[in-house]
């Protein structure tokens, strides 16, 4: 490779970082390696948008994080106003910063979900999506489509307070996302479940029926033994499972199987496909509308918790409490957490993510 093809190369890679960080306001100081995907590579880059003056690091009260200089806005503004515009004018937070540390968490919590869908290939950039809550949005799609925040509320005060970072749409299927990083979350029900309503009245103007779910990220599984055992803090101002949502899913974003998770809740063919085929493990499947435990086998009853739903998680571990026994299905990266928080005396069977990965490829051939 020339060095006019590193140069390109270096341009639009560079581009794509920059508006990036215009959508997120400030991005983590260490999502840009993951999102360019070397680290040699981001370090260069990092120091040229420095030198140019499109790109400023802020470090302050233990924080780092990456914002734009005055010459950064003015290069996308004058290439990229269609797809970054509205973060760069006007009152917005991300085109006015603030230095107060909440601020900053908030905008890292919102780019670190940016990222995320990004990585794995959904559509984040406003000139190559559907315009939010149209019908174009909603239907089947090989690519997921995700909305921040301030596309979300369109300016609406209604749902101002809530602690959402976007909706996620494929296939569809409508997630209300969250990100609590790596504590619990502040959470007041009543303005989620004004979030909850507006999405829902939103989506029934297109014809859209919800069933009302919601994605909430973590850095790691480590969060999610304190969100099952949460009972919303001495102030009651913290995240606990509740009925805000029919459904809550956790997915932690370090583990990069756990995107797995999220293509079988999207993809309903595929995941009813998957769960039958684990259902052969059985001697006798349940048939009940709403089984706790997919069946038996040798007599012990088995769950299957891959998904990470919340309210599941929890429903299983006080029936295997109740009944004494029981076999947990679950992925590999999922096993250590989820042994620890039903004990001893539960078997696991455990997925191997790659595995799995290959058998849903397979069905598509």
């Amino acid at each position: 490779m020339d060095k006019w093809e590193t140069l390109e190369r270096k341009e639009k890679k560079g581009d794509i970082l920059l508006k990036m960080i215009a959508i997120s306001g400030e991005m983590p100081a260490n999502l840009p390696e993951k999102i360019v995907g070397s680290k040699s590579y981001t370090a260069s880059l990092i120091t040229d948008l420095k030198k140019k003056g499109y790109l400023l690091l802020r470090y302050r009260e233990g924080l780092r994080g990456y914002v734009l200089g005055k010459k950064g806005k003015n290069y996308l503004l004058q290439d990229y106003r269609q797809e970054v515009g509205s973060y760069l004018i006007g009152a917005s937070e991300t085109n006015h910063v603030k230095s107060e540390l909440e601020k900053r968490l908030r905008l890292h919590r919102m780019s670190q979900i940016w990222g995320y869908f990004f990585m794995h290939g959904n559509l984040i950039f406003a000139t190559e999506k559907p315009k939010i809550f149209t019908q174009d949005c909603y239907g089947k799609t090989s690519l997921g489509t995700y909305y921040g925040s301030q596309e979300l509320k369109q300016g609406t005060d209604q749902v101002k307070g809530s602690r959402a970072c976007g909706l996620y749409m494929k296939n569809e299927e409508v997630f209300v996302v969250y990100n609590s990083m790596g504590n619990l979350m502040k959470w007041s029900k009543k303005m989620e479940t004004a979030m909850r309503c507006w999405v829902e009245r939103n989506l029934l103007k297109t014809g859209i029926t919800w069933q009302g779910k919601a994605i909430l990220f973590g850095d790691s599984m480590k969060l999610l033994r304190k969100i099952l055992l949460s009972s919303g803090g001495v102030k009651q101002e913290l995240f606990q499972t509740d009925d805000v949502y029919e459904q809550y899913y956790f997915v932690p974003q370090d583990k990069e199987g756990a995107y797995l998770q999220i293509e079988l809740l999207t993809d309903k063919e595929r995941s009813h496909a998957f769960s039958t085929f684990l259902e052969t493990i059985l001697d006798e499947v349940e048939r009940n509308e709403f089984p706790i435990y997919a069946g038996l086998k040798k007599g012990i009853p088995v769950y299957f918790v891959y998904e990470l739903e919340l309210r599941k998680l929890q429903m299983v571990k006080q029936d295997m409490e109740r009944r004494g026994r029981g076999m947990a299905v679950c992925f590999d990266y999922q096993q250590e957490l989820l042994k620890d928080y039903y004990g001893e005396g539960v078997e696991i069977m455990v997925l191997d993510c790659e595995k799995v990965k290959q058998y849903l490829l397979a069905m598509e051939v």
